[in-house]
Formats: structure tokens, sequence, C-alpha cells
């Protein structure tokens, strides 16, 4: 990733010791760019991609279908691990649409 992502709303950086993204605050559909260049930079580098939402209080569902999109593209045995509190509700938003089924898309509660 390129070091980090600021703004008034989202902090975005490396999360340590595994590879993938740590987010923290709200995820607005204006950050699906930034959204996807930290999540497309991991994909170089390993097979599981670690997205920790558990510090958001706000993740909007076009941010949702940037995931769900990523999710999609990636080649196995990639995967996008998602860490989220339950209080995001990304499992009920997930089922309601389908996208629970997505091989490449895990969702991890807590």
């Amino acid at each position: 990733m390129r070091d980090f992502f600021a703004d008034d709303s989202l902090l975005i950086v490396p999360s340590h010791p595994s590879q993938g993204v740590r987010l923290i605050g709200e995820v607005l559909g204006t950050h699906k760019g930034a959204l996807v260049m930290a999540v497309t930079d991991q994909c170089s580098t390993t097979h599981e991609i670690t997205i920790d939402l558990t510090s958001v209080h706000y993740f909007a569902n076009s941010a949702l279908e940037i995931l769900v999109a990523l999710a999609n593209n990636l080649q196995p045995p990639k995967r996008l691990v998602v860490h989220a509190a339950p209080e995001l509700a990304l499992r009920d938003r997930l089922i309601a649409r389908g996208w629970d089924r997505i091989e490449a898309l895990q969702l991890i509660d807590g």
C-alpha cells in the first residue's frame, strides 16, 4: 500500500503483521477509489488480503459493492478476509444481496 490514506472521515493504514489494510472512521462512497487502491496494492503481495473494519462506524453500500467486485475478480487461491464489527451489519447486507456465497469473500464478525 502507498503508506496510508487520510481525509476528514477515513484513515487507511497497512495492517501489521498481516498482509492487508486497516480502516478507521467512516467509509463513504467518495472513498471507493482509495479502497480499491489499498486492496489492489495488497493483491500483488499475498493470497489472503485482510481488511480490518473493526474501527469503522459507518460503511456505505457503495463501498461494500467495491469489496464484492474486488473479491469477484480475484483468482483462486486469493481471497478477501474482512473483519468487521457486528454493528455494521455487513453479514445481513451481504445475505440480502446473495453476496454471502462469493467464495473469495470471507466475513469475520468481531
